[in-house]
């Protein structure tokens, strides 16, 4: 339904990580290979590096600040750290860093520096999963665990949601308009990729491990597609300085995950697409709170919804109407029930399992207990990592945006400034969130929908677009939302 795989273990970050390294990979057979459409459901194989002697000086090397503190001279601390270093695995050692750092603070300097942009600098992932700010082509790798010294691919952090984040990007309709920012950003040649460059190994250039290219989205063409490519360019068309851009390139990436599924989903469930009431936070519980806890459990449980009306789908099938109607012993008949479940499921039952009606249910409990630890808190845990959605105020989740998604929201809508109306009705129509009246009355049936609450919270946005600098009220009454980082916010 959503392909090979929506993984919600997977932060914004390492989805946007894995997709630059998808990006990279095909941008090195050339610009015309970059976001070019693949196959009509899978990914051509591509290959990844690893990077070994850039992360074991990075995250894998305990002993520099010690060693940077001995006496005796540049010679003897790059004696002294390339023995702490010995039995690394990585080919040819580390004495490749002497020849390009004769001064060895100049290196422990650079090494702490570029430890600095390590991302999500929080975490406790082992150091062959952590990374660093994606400067350039230098500072990319893939996921790595290392098992019997050797490095293998981990499917852990790099879920392969950034291919599929990837592939969205290739099938989109403005593919072609994207392709020349990446180029870009992917220069080689920057001053800052080429100061990591100088940490790299001879060998780290060399590409790792082959992907086999099965990475599965089942739709050449989907308006989410396009969206979040629409959403790409405008923030890149503002001409941000280096890569400032990536800090709205990365949520919005994770946003358009979530959009994508649950439009999805809601098609497959035969329902229109889902609308998220967003509560400005107010003094007290309001009427607004109440809905957006309800939309945001509703949407919560659509993907389930979905995949149980698949499977509805599938058992009305003629083929699985004769296995019913058959003139046949139950025994019979469950065995050619089983093997129509294991050929359009992909399941097997317990061995205990001797019904029809028990293989179905087995069948349905599987699904929700892997929709549970995968596809299923996509939803929730990308809201919450993007700023989208909380449990402020309450101990039960709903749709409470934080300055920076709303900020977010003013990037990719506002070319330079736009009246409030109207950027509230396209907040709606592009991204179905709802904060005014106008938009919750289109949204809501008639018996839950209470104008005066929606004003209220309506009012609340625009008190806070103004706090932030985000919105300008004329004279003449009219506010406007401006885009601070617009060329001419008078436009």
């Amino acid at each position: 339904m959503f392909g090979h795989r929506l993984w919600a273990r997977q932060t914004p970050w390492l989805l946007f990580l894995e997709f630059l390294n998808v990006a990279d990979a095909f941008l090195r057979d050339g610009p015309d290979a970059l976001f070019s459409p693949s196959d009509p459901t899978e990914m051509r194989p591509y290959k990844m590096r690893y990077r070994m002697g850039l992360r074991h000086v990075l995250f894998d090397n305990d002993e520099l600040l010690r060693v940077s503190q001995l006496g005796g001279g540049d010679e003897a601390r790059w004696e002294a750290w390339l023995a702490t270093m010995e039995g690394r695995g990585v080919p040819g050692g580390f004495d490749y860093l002497r020849q390009s750092f004769p001064q060895f603070n100049h290196f422990s300097e650079l090494v702490s520096l570029v430890k600095q942009t390590k991302l999500e600098a929080d975490n406790n992932r082992r150091w062959s999963s952590q990374f660093i700010f994606p400067f350039g082509p230098d500072a990319l790798y893939s996921d790595t665990i290392i098992k019997n010294d050797t490095p293998q691919p981990d499917f852990n952090n790099f879920g392969r949601t950034g291919e599929i984040l990837y592939m969205m990007i290739s099938r989109s309709a403005h593919a072609s308009k994207l392709r020349p920012y990446f180029v870009e950003l992917l220069d080689p040649g920057k001053p800052k990729n080429q100061l990591v460059a100088r940490l790299n190994s001879p060998r780290d250039a060399e590409p790792d491990r082959d992907q086999k290219g099965e990475t599965y989205l089942p739709y050449r063409s989907h308006p989410a597609f396009d969206r979040l490519a629409e959403d790409w360019l405008a923030v890149l068309d503002l001409q941000l300085p280096e890569q400032d851009a990536y800090a709205y390139l990365v949520p919005l990436g994770a946003f358009h995950i979530i959009q994508y599924q649950l439009e999805t989903a809601a098609a497959y469930a035969g329902r229109r697409r889902p609308a998220m009431i967003c509560e400005m936070i107010a003094p007290k519980r309001e009427f607004v709170r109440q809905r957006s806890i309800a939309s945001y459990q509703e949407n919560d449980s659509l993907t389930l919804q979905a995949l149980d009306k698949q499977i509805d789908k599938v058992l009305l099938e003629e083929e699985w109407k004769k296995i019913e109607n058959a003139d046949i012993s139950e025994s019979e008949r469950f065995e050619l029930a089983k093997d129509f479940i294991e050929k359009r499921f992909y399941y097997s039952p317990e061995e205990n399992e001797r019904t029809m009606a028990g293989l179905v249910d087995s069948l349905r409990q599987h699904v929700e207990v892997k929709h549970e630890g995968n596809c299923g808190k996509v939803h929730s845990d990308y809201g919450r990592y993007i700023g989208l959605s909380s449990r402020r105020g309450t101990n039960r989740h709903r749709y409470a945006p934080t300055d920076a998604f709303i900020k977010l929201l003013v990037l990719t809508l506002v070319p330079a400034r736009m009246e409030f109306k109207k950027f509230l009705a396209d907040a709606f129509s592009r991204y179905r969130l709802v904060f005014g009246e106008v938009e919750a009355a289109e949204a809501l049936d008639a018996a839950i929908f209470q104008s005066s609450a929606f004003e209220r919270n309506r009012k609340r946005l625009e008190v806070r677009l103004a706090s932030m600098g985000l919105l300008n009220r004329l004279s003449d009454g009219c506010a406007y939302v401006v885009n601070p980082f617009a060329a001419d916010g008078t436009k």
